[in-house]
């Protein structure tokens, strides 16, 4: 099937010669993925969130399945959309970087056996910069213009100076000012509602919906980079979290240290954060509304999730990661708690009317493999996740996955990424320095992460860590990387 349906079109576009591996699906199936970057669990209510900031998708998650335990695998942005479209693990291998040109990605897959498929995205960091993770994918549009990507110069009007230099983003440059400045020069409505990401997305994706509601098999990607920094809901949504704050709006984190910043700065990013997650749970639910006016919300599979997190204020911390001096350094690197880790997942299956709370642990990689046993595309690849299928379905079986691994990547020397090791009860850091030895959290004694009881409870580190060492080696990890985190355990 070779349709031209937005701003760029292939006919099942993919690797030269590649052969396939998988065959026509036995049912029909309407998928819709919603990824929201940068999208906190605990702003729901379903993740335990005190005050309302979603109140659309708050209804959405009462209907669908969420999911208790899912974390990040792969982290941040790119090598999250790595494992979600290949089902395998990158982190154990390289960190950001362009889709492997061996890989055949999920929109591969699906528009091979048949499926309409297209991409509407947002974000700056999945067709740009020669990324590639439009590939596979019959029909994708890109809405230009969001984090640095300057679609269009503007040479007369001055950039403005958004934040003090010691309590914003420093590592990146452009024509003299910060990330924080940008933005508002290349988007000068950008607080007006119809004017943001999320609102121009959605848009496009009714569009999509009103062009598209008759086919009867098809993948709908949607990616939104709207939660992301710099934070800029609109007026309406900053008076409704702030009222009362008149300083300068704290619009963009420094990956650094909370104590940069007074307590009213900090409340006013969480508020503006805040904001931002507001306006993305309308907007989103506009696009589900719109299947609904065509007639095919309760034929769908419907996705919404998050990649990663972001702190605002929690452990002393802004941002999702360290990055120090005026050159991007990310090799002092932080632990990574929950509050980035830990992921909101809702997946409404067709006809679904009840909600449900599912316990078992979940990761990324397992979207890939879930959608294709629910399409019935068989396929003779090799996944490093799970299908959801069974615990979708209600099913009684004992799953597979007893820890959750997340990290950035793994290197051969130190200082290294943390890995963060999660179940329901415990979580275990491995990496940092050299001299860093394991951190363990006991999550129901301390659910807010704050007391290290490794020393306590050697037997329980040994467990996670020597269970990580096997996952490391089912993954074909190199073995200078395993031999490091096996040093943490001797420690």
């Amino acid at each position: 099937m070779s349709l031209c349906l937005a701003s760029h079109a292939t006919s099942s576009p993919g690797i030269s010669g590649s052969p396939r591996a998988w065959s026509r699906r036995a049912k029909s199936m309407r998928i819709v993925c919603i990824m929201i970057d940068t999208l906190r669990y605990d702003f729901f209510k379903m993740g335990g969130a005190r005050r309302e900031y979603a109140p659309d998708l708050d209804d959405f998650a009462r209907e669908a399945c969420w999911f208790d335990h899912h974390y990040v695998s792969s982290f941040p942005t790119v090598p999250n959309r790595e494992d979600i479209m290949t089902g395998r693990y990158s982190f154990p291998h390289h960190g950001w970087a362009p889709l492997p040109e061996d890989a055949v990605p999920m929109a591969q897959i699906l528009s091979e056996a048949g499926y309409l498929t297209q991409l509407i995205c947002d974000t700056p960091n999945l067709v740009g910069r020669g990324l590639g993770y439009q590939r596979g994918f019959q029909g994708w549009n890109w809405i230009r213009g969001n984090e640095n990507d300057v679609v269009m110069t503007r040479f007369n009007k001055p950039i403005r100076s958004a934040m003090p230099k010691n309590k914003t983003r420093i590592d990146e440059i452009y024509f003299g000012h910060y990330l924080a400045d940008l933005q508002q020069w290349i988007n000068p409505n950008i607080e007006n509602e119809q004017e943001t990401f999320i609102a121009r997305t959605a848009m496009s994706v009714s569009q999509w919906i009103e062009d598209n509601y008759r086919c009867k098999d098809f993948l709908l990607w949607v990616d939104t980079f709207e939660v992301h920094e710099p934070y800029i809901p609109p007026k309406y949504l900053q008076d409704k979290y702030d009222p009362d704050y008149r300083g300068t709006p704290m619009i963009y984190p420094c990956y650094g240290y909370a104590d940069a910043y007074t307590p009213e700065e900090i409340r006013n990013m969480a508020a503006l954060y805040a904001g931002e997650v507001d306006l993305t749970s309308k907007w989103v639910c506009y696009i589900l509304r719109k299947l609904a006016d065509v007639g095919i919300y309760d034929d769908c599979l419907i996705c919404i999730m998050s990649d990663h997190g972001d702190y605002v204020g929690e452990h002393n911390r802004m941002g999702k990661l360290l990055l120090t001096g005026p050159k991007r350094n990310v090799f002092t690197p932080w632990i990574q708690h929950d509050e980035v880790n830990r992921i909101p997942l809702m997946i409404k299956m067709p006809k679904q009317t009840k909600g449900r709370r599912i316990a078992q642990i979940v990761q990324p990689v397992d979207y890939l493999p879930t959608i294709l046993d629910l399409c019935g595309v068989k396929s003779d690849l090799t996944f490093d996740g799970f299908s959801l299928r069974p615990v979708l379905e209600g099913q009684r079986v004992k799953w597979p996955r007893t820890q959750a691994y997340s990290s950035n990547s793994i290197r051969a020397r130190w200082p290294n990424f943390w890995t963060a090791i999660n179940t329901p009860d415990w979580a275990l850091h491995l990496g940092g320095e050299e001299a860093d030895g394991p951190v363990l959290f006991d999550r129901k004694r301390d659910p807010n992460n704050l007391e290290n009881v490794a020393g306590e409870h050697p037997a329980q580190v040994q467990r996670m860590g020597r269970e990580y060492i096997r996952f490391l080696e089912s993954v074909n990890c190199a073995p200078e990387k395993i031999a490091l985190m096996e040093q943490k355990l001797r420690a």
